[in-house]
């Protein structure tokens, strides 16, 4: 008990605000280290030469177990390569106190551990797209840089592909193309495997196979009470399942995704830009595709409305997933004159780069959504309304503010109850959806409020509107939220107080809650909402 003594100490030098573990607790951990081949004794008394911050004893631990290329310290061109890779700036302004790079999954189990000792928050990266702070990074504490868990391999029949969540997508599609196979995932080359998944994951073959969620085999994800890695499937932890497809980053690390794969050789589609006087016209063509989703699977859309360059325009995604030169549903599309068309055939990984190559990184950036009952009035309402208010930051330097509408479809609700179901709250008399999706990005920090504002004050006159059509929905997608919004209360008090039960059955001392603060947390959002 050496080793837990001074780091305990250490800890608790840093502040008294610190709930230190209880002797029984910190011997449970000190038993789970030494099963994980860590032993204590061989580690420095690091309260007599740290800075008395508990979590540079963290950092000091880890060092000392893994060495120094496994554990980056503040200050080196690493680090700074590091936060330097998120996707949003907010992001990159977090500063933890180092960063670990795990090389197989049980080194997550002892950081986790670690992080109980010590009581030294962390988060964990996966592709660091979010468009908050502290989402996949924390001040102060320890991220965990999941770049190395990045093995992607198959069962023996091919019907399974085993991913670790340091890989993104585009890496994924690439090593399933050479077997015609792949995944139900994500649609931008880089976004990371872990946080879309857990979140919800739509897919250009959602309205084949459902969202991501919905198509995963099994988890392997860390127990915060032993470090164990335990297996979360349809018949086995079948709860834990349930909570994991939904449920975010409450309930664990997962380390390894087992999803499902499905067929895939080439697809067609790309960008039909539009200008304002067709609006009316695209969003028919919009619904009426959506609501022949039940007939034709193979489609997926999302339209975006945006000025770019002076110039209103709505600029819809088309997609299909086969090789066939435009479907027939999508023919109103195409009775549509068109500004410009970049439809073709591609490869499902060419179409994902391309897409993310029009995702600047380094920008400031903020999500925003909510969902409502699809209506094609409304819908026309909702863009109206969004260009007749977007010129309050539209003068905002070197920003674009765009406002894009997708569809939860009937199959992809129908979808969400295979496997004994997800945490989301969805089922199939509900739809269709229409899910709407703010994007903004900007430069400057003196600018946040006025682009947080005016988005906040959008979706409350929209809400407002659609109240008084009986068209509002209550779900907001955890993938699409702000740090303004609550999104485990939209799954339903019932679904939300079973995903607390099954957090606490699994991580009885609250790790994944308070430990890891970050992101959507079961009982409140990542910052209250100010405006």
């Amino acid at each position: 008990m050496k080793f837990l003594t001074k780091i305990v100490l250490a800890g608790c030098a840093a502040s008294q605000a610190v709930a230190l573990p209880h002797k029984s607790r910190a011997e449970e951990i000190q038993t789970s280290l030494n099963k994980l081949g860590v032993d204590a004794s061989k580690i420095p008394q690091l309260g007599a030469n740290s800075t008395d911050n508990h979590c540079q004893s963290a950092c000091e631990a880890l060092n000392e177990i893994y060495g120094s290329d496994r554990l980056i310290a503040q200050s080196t061109s690493d680090y700074q390569t590091v936060t330097g890779s998120y996707w949003s700036a907010q992001q990159g302004e977090v500063k933890p106190s180092c960063i670990f790079v795990p090389k197989v999954d049980t080194d997550v189990s002892v950081a986790v551990l670690i992080s109980q000792l010590t009581q030294c928050p962390f988060a964990a990266k996966s592709g660091g797209h979010a468009a908050f702070a502290g989402a996949s990074s924390i001040q102060g504490g320890v991220t965990i840089l999941l770049r190395d868990l990045n093995k992607i391999t198959l069962n023996k029949d091919k019907s399974v592909a085993s991913i670790g969540p340091g890989n993104k997508w585009g890496q994924v599609y690439k090593a399933l193309e050479p077997d015609n196979l792949a995944v139900v995932g994500g649609r931008l080359s880089d976004i990371g495997v872990g946080g879309l998944v857990t979140g919800g994951g739509i897919s250009y073959f959602s309205n084949l196979y459902g969202w991501a969620l919905d198509n995963v085999e099994s988890f392997e994800v860390v127990s915060a009470k032993t470090g164990d890695i335990i297996t979360a499937s349809e018949s086995k932890n079948s709860d834990l399942y349930w909570a994991l497809r939904g449920g975010g980053n409450n309930l664990g690390l997962v380390t390894k995704f087992n999803l499902y794969t499905i067929p895939s050789s080439l697809l067609w589609g790309g960008t039909r830009v539009y200008s304002e006087d067709q609006f009316s016209n695209v969003i028919g063509a919009f619904v009426d595709a959506a609501k022949q989703a039940k007939d034709d699977g193979n489609a997926q859309q999302y339209v975006l409305f945006a000025n770019m360059q002076g110039t209103n325009i709505a600029s819809a995604e088309l997609t299909y997933t086969k090789d066939k030169s435009n479907p027939p549903i999508f023919n109103k599309y195409y009775s549509i004159p068109s500004i410009s068309n970049s439809t073709s055939t591609r490869t499902l990984s060419k179409y994902c780069d391309d897409i993310a190559a029009q995702d600047p990184y380094g920008m400031r950036e903020v999500f925003w959504t909510r969902s409502f009952k699809l209506d094609e009035k409304f819908a026309n309402w909702l863009v109206m309304n969004w260009f007749s208010v977007l010129p309050r930051v539209s003068g905002i330097p070197g920003s674009m503010t765009a406002l894009t509408i997708q569809v939860i479809t009937d199959p992809i609700l129908k979808k969400m109850s295979q496997a004994g179901g997800n945490a989301l709250g969805l089922d199939d008399t509900e739809g269709p959806i229409l899910l709407t999706h703010v994007l903004g990005m900007w430069n400057s920090t003196s600018d946040d409020d006025k682009i947080y504002r005016f988005i906040n004050n959008f979706f409350a006159t929209a809400v407002s509107e659609a109240e008084k059509r009986d068209l509002d929905h209550d779900f907001i997608y955890m993938n699409y939220a702000s740090s303004f919004q609550d999104v485990i209360p939209s799954y339903g008090a019932s679904n939300k107080a079973k995903l607390q039960s099954i957090a606490s059955k699994y991580d009885p001392e609250g790790v994944y809650q308070k430990l890891q603060p970050g992101y959507f947390k079961l009982d409140h959002g990542p910052e209250p909402n100010p405006f």
